[in-house]
């Protein structure tokens, strides 16, 4: 794993200078071979659990599984709407479940609109957890690979689908600012028979979405294993079924039955055909797995640079920071996080990454002590509390301090580096006071605009 120096600490904005080269042109194209999901990086004013979000798919699988066969709307003025689009019986093409993320849906990254997908595959088509989570990554990233090509969706699926898909909103945008409003994701179906439907696997793992999860550095190969396990059951279950027609074309060839012999004879050939189709893709795909690990391996082996992490300044007018991992004998861009609205030009490192004051007080996010993971350059951990949007950041030994907001008062708040509360001042203070340290304590403006030293560690105020 390639090694972060971090290179962080109070920054001077002149320093920003080096982003003005690098964080426009480069930013733009790195990694444009790939399909990289922008997501919403800063902090938020609700946190739902992963198990809720599941359950928003959950909720809207359960109901396509009570009857597969038939075409079905569910919960067509809600966020998130599902439309289980069965066509013509014989009818050449793809039935397909479409999920509509309408315009007041809240989703935002990628990882929790897969979970989305994983409770919906989970509830109504019984995929393990495991499978589903797979079948989710492959669903996402084919309809980022051919969003807005209705072209592409009109020659595979059949006309029933069509009407509703739109050449504006048709797939997924990379984007996550996109999403809301202007999303149709498209899950292609396999035969519907004997109230049972599946994924269409092949579909979603064409050459296109394989080679955008290739383009990525691991290669994906993880995910791809998982989707050839998937593509071998497929083939196990269709060559069982083409065995068990065809013993009973025996049996009917011998009852007299030529009609239903025929039928089942029809039937034990189509299956052995999909066999022998998933069974092909497997193999071709193990092998360029294997490959694919080989080279991974390689590259990992000569990996010893060492990168550079620090702030860069992404919204001058509003004072708001990003995080930017570039190599320091090319400048070249190596990861830059998706978080935008860091407050401070100063952050400190831990363990586990940085502490930082991240976030805007707009609603949909707000202004908290953040952990940022120092490989993925993401939020890894916010404070319950909500911080002043004038908040600075101070450390002092193993504490961590800013101004939070509690009941409409602002007041000095002490944090660990797991951004657990542990003190509180007991006067209240401007929320834009300065956070000056000395060995007396920290002296602060208080909310008429008098100075008040907090003696530490507990922040009491020293003059009563």
């Amino acid at each position: 794993m390639k090694k972060l120096l971090a290179s962080v600490g109070f920054l001077l904005l002149s320093f920003s200078l080096f982003a003005v080269d690098v964080n426009k042109g480069e930013l733009e194209s790195a990694q444009t071979d790939s399909i990289m999901f922008e997501n919403y990086g800063g902090p938020h004013a609700v946190i739902e659990t992963a198990d809720a979000i599941m359950g928003i798919g959950s909720n809207l699988g359960r109901q396509v599984a009570a009857d597969v066969e038939n075409p079905l709307s569910v919960e067509p003025y809600s966020k998130y709407s599902l439309y289980h689009v069965v066509g013509g019986e014989g009818e050449k093409g793809l039935d397909a479940d479409i999920l509509f993320l309408n315009q007041t849906a809240g989703v935002d990254h990628i990882n929790n609109l897969r979970r989305i997908v994983t409770g919906f595959l989970m509830a109504a088509y019984g995929y393990s957890r495991e499978d589903s989570e797979t079948l989710a990554v492959f669903i996402t990233v084919y309809n980022a690979v051919y969003r807005g090509q209705l072209s592409a969706f009109s020659s595979k699926y059949k006309a029933a689908v069509l009407t509703y898909l739109t050449e504006d909103s048709v797939g997924l945008s990379t984007n996550w600012e996109e999403w809301a409003g202007k999303t149709q994701i498209v899950i292609p179906l396999g035969a519907l028979a004997e109230g049972t439907a599946s994924v269409e696997t092949s579909e979603i793992s064409d050459d296109k979405v394989i080679e955008a999860l290739r383009s990525e550095e691991d290669k994906n190969v993880e995910v791809r294993e998982k989707m050839a396990d998937i593509k071998e059951k497929e083939a196990g279950d269709a060559s069982e079924k083409a065995k068990t027609a065809q013993k009973e074309a025996a049996q009917e060839k011998k009852e007299g039955k030529k009609a239903e012999a025929a039928e089942s004879a029809k039937e034990s050939e189509k299956q052995q055909k999909i066999a022998d189709r998933k069974n092909d893709e497997v193999k071709s795909e193990r092998e360029q797995i294997e490959k694919d690990k080989a080279e991974v391996k390689k590259e990992k082996a000569g990996e010893s640079q060492k990168y550079l992490t620090s702030l860069f300044i992404v919204d001058e007018k509003h004072k708001l920071y990003s995080l930017m991992t570039v190599n320091p004998q090319t400048g070249e861009i190596v990861k830059k996080s998706s978080i935008k609205q860091i407050r401070e030009k100063t952050i400190y490192p831990v363990a586990e990454g940085f502490v930082a004051v991240c976030g805007v007080d707009d609603g949909h996010s707000a202004v908290k002590l953040c952990l940022v993971d120092s490989e993925t350059l993401e939020i890894k951990k916010q404070s319950d509390e909500t911080l002043s949007d004038d908040s600075s950041l101070l450390q002092a030994g193993d504490a961590y301090y800013v101004i939070i907001v509690e009941n409409g008062k602002n007041y000095l708040a002490a944090f660990d580096k797991n951004l657990t509360l542990k003190k509180k001042s007991d006067v209240a203070i401007n929320g834009a006071s300065p956070l000056n340290f000395y060995s007396e304590g920290i002296l602060v403006t208080d909310e008429k605009g008098k100075p008040v030293l907090l003696a530490l560690p507990n922040l009491n105020s020293v003059w009563q």
